[in-house]
């Protein structure tokens, strides 16, 4: 890497980062900004003084093999395989046979509309064309869908279908290519690209599930440094990418050439570690794992998008020549994507094996379905010397294939990204259910009497003076009547039932995640323990009534597997009871929290809620509480003397936290110097 290309580089990530701001200033999604500022660099790239943005160019090493694997880790680690599971049939019904829908479509509808108009494309060329352009890019619709509070089902739909259909779509495109390699022989080469095509679906799965699981198990062995724990997962993403290439272009079993999907791999690599090493990071870490690979993943996408236009331009190809294939490719694209969702999510909704899929998602899914980098990166793979039989063309099949795919890319962009706000909007998807609503007045009552009380102490402290406050008194307590008053909890009980045991799950989870962090349970038990109020909360959600004795719920697969692996573990066998005592004693330390918080919310003088309405939910929390303590007590009986050390070890380990608490305060507040504080840190340590 030269001076001139980091100067490049560094000078287009200024630019996207005030493009950022832009975007935000004048309402437009951030990617479509990005790739029209890429595109006003064309010609500034032109000039002598500009000439070394042209120095940092996309190249496929690039794209595949550093931007590629950061972009999936960073979606498929915040994927949830319980929800993944919930939808499989539909994530995968248009991951798999819409994306086949599509390029057979795409391909087909194209050479009869080129060949109209006297361009005569080779099939195949086709082929590899409605492959890559077939491959969708959710990151600006998923942005939308964010800002705009689109339901979570769809976007975990979107998302879902978007990194298998990646997976999908390059399988396919490398089958392709391999057949534009030896030709086509008839049944022969069917059978072998078929047979390729499983082998990377199914190899990637497995080599995937190896590399999450024993990365999960690294990480553990780390989590006393979180910088380690992130370089572990920063390595696995591309080290699973890199060696499934690798074993994809050396290794043979029996004569037979044995093929991984790279991005398939490393999907399900980053799903795994993204819901099962995830609890094997420290918990102080998780936020600076987040913003980590938010960071990283923005980066990426911008250099991508900005870099576009510049691609477009050093083709070696003149743009007018291409109007006409252009306009025919956006508009057969946009159809065969329509008419590879409607007929499929339509079969969905008839089998009635999944929650239903309404019309207004549907349209979504059609209209939202932006391409990317991915669509780039694959035609990058396409060697510029290839020449199909049948190719007459000046130019090369790489070079047409990218026009169009560049042109989709801009169209999708600059068409559909810009109406998906209107579309949420008109389809009123972002209006809030009904128990969000109840939701949504609770905390705006609770906000707004809560903030006067704080100004009342601020003013009789004498922060604020009288007139200060009897204006921030006549605004907000505005605000709070208006809630008030439009918080009728008695219409609907079933809503207030519902809303109130949200809340009091909420408390759960924060509670649970409180004693995950002091190491009071370990990462089972949070994983069984969150299961079990994630199946809670989507019961409420969805009408349902809560059971009495909530136990442990049936797991995902990714959850059985790993329970499997931990029941049959040694230690497990030899001190089970031990986890059975840490997990009902983390229940009764966060059901007293939950009782206590909704015995002081019944008392609040806010009173959005009646007594009665919360007693219910109190009442419930105390059965709970006490069907723990019984199974406590059984295990005492049992084993009282082991578990009398687990409870002194307990109690030396809180003493140990908040020692190491008040001393990390003291240092913040800077009441001791640092030498002081590693002075007694080692002390506290030995």
């Amino acid at each position: 890497m030269t001076v001139t290309s980091l100067l490049a580089l560094f000078s287009l990530l200024a630019v996207s980062c005030l493009t950022f701001f832009a975007a935000a200033r004048f309402k437009v999604p951030y990617t479509v900004l990005l790739v029209a500022v890429g595109l006003l660099l064309v010609p500034l790239a032109q000039t002598p003084l500009f000439a070394f943005l042209k120095d940092f160019p996309l190249t496929p090493e690039l794209l595949f093999y550093i931007f590629l694997p950061i972009l999936i880790f960073e979606s498929a680690y915040n994927i949830k395989v319980r929800k993944i599971q919930e939808n499989i049939l539909s994530i995968s019904l248009l991951a798999v046979v819409s994306l086949l829908i599509s390029v057979v479509l795409v391909a087909v509808g194209l050479y009869y509309l080129l060949g109209l108009v006297g361009l005569v494309i080779p099939p195949l060329v086709l082929l590899l064309f409605g492959a890559l352009i077939s491959a969708t890019d959710p990151v600006a619709v998923l942005a939308l869908f964010k800002e705009y509070g689109a339901p979570r089902r769809l976007s975990l739909i979107f998302e879902g279908e978007s990194l298998f259909n990646d997976g999908t779509a390059v399988a396919l495109f490398l089958v392709l290519l391999e057949v534009a390699y030896k030709g086509y022989h008839g049944v022969s080469t069917l059978g072998e690209g078929v047979f390729l095509f499983v082998s990377m679906v199914v190899g990637g799965i497995l080599f995937g599930l190896a590399m999450g699981l024993g990365f999960s198990k690294l990480i553990e062995a780390t989590r006393s440094n979180e910088n380690v724990s992130v370089i572990l997962m920063l390595v696995l993403a591309h080290l699973t990418f890199i060696l499934a290439e690798v074993i994809s272009h050396h290794a043979v079993i029996a004569g037979v050439e044995i093929k991984v999907s790279a991005i398939i791999a490393t999907t399900i690599a980053s799903i795994v570690l993204g819901n099962y090493g995830r609890y094997k990071v420290d918990p102080h870490a998780e936020e600076f794992v987040e913003k980590f690979w938010g960071q990283f993943a923005f980066m990426i996408n911008s250099l991508v998008f900005i870099l576009m236009g510049l691609l477009f331009a050093a083709l070696p190809i003149h743009v007018m020549d291409f109007i006409v294939p252009i306009a025919l490719a956006i508009l057969v694209v946009a159809i065969g994507r329509a008419l590879s969702i409607y007929p499929v999510v339509g079969f969905l909704n008839w089998l009635k094996k999944e929650e239903h899929i309404p019309m207004s998602w549907q349209n979504l899914l059609a209209w939202g379905s932006l391409r990317g980098a991915l669509a780039v990166t694959m035609v990058l793979m396409i060697p510029a010397d290839w020449r199909p039989e049948g190719w007459t063309q000046l130019y090369s099949p790489r070079d047409f294939i990218m026009a169009l795919t560049i042109g989709c890319i801009y169209a999708t962009l600059f068409i559909k990204a810009i109406t998906i706000g209107p579309m949420i909007r008109k389809t009123g998807l972002n209006q809030l259910t009904d128990v969000e609503k109840v939701e949504y007045r609770d905390a705006a009552c609770y906000i707004h009497a809560h903030a006067l009380q704080r100004m009342e102490k601020l003013r009789s402290k004498g922060y604020i003076d009288d007139a200060s406050f009897a204006k921030v008194e006549n605004d907000i307590g505005k605000t709070y009547e208006a809630a008030r008053r439009r918080f009728k909890v008695s219409d609907k009980p079933l809503l207030t039932h519902a809303a109130l045991h949200i809340h009091a799950l909420g408390i759960e989870r924060y509670y649970l995640h409180d004693l995950f962090v002091h190491g009071e349970v370990n990462d089972w038990i949070v994983r069984r323990l969150q299961s079990v109020i994630n199946d809670q909360i989507d019961k409420l959600e969805h009408g349902e009534e809560l059971a009495e004795h909530p136990g442990s719920v049936k797991g995902d697969w990714l959850d059985l597997l790993v329970d499997w692996m931990h029941m049959h573990s040694p230690r497990y066998r030899e001190k089970g009871f031990v986890e059975k005592f840490l997990y009902y004693r983390a229940k009764i330390i966060i059901t007293r929290k939950v009782v206590k918080e909704m015995t002081e919310f019944s008392a609040d003088n806010v009173k959005l809620f009646t007594p009665e309405d919360v007693q219910p939910v109190i009442d419930r929390y105390r059965a709970y509480n006490k069907a723990a303590k019984e199974q406590v007590a059984k295990l005492l009986a049992e084993h009282g003397t082991e578990l009398e050390k687990v409870n002194a070890k307990l109690a030396g380990k809180a003493a140990e936290k908040h020692q190491h608490e008040l001393l990390d305060e003291l240092l913040h507040r800077e009441l001791i110097t640092p030498k002081v504080h590693i002075s007694l840190r080692h002390k506290l340590e030995a």
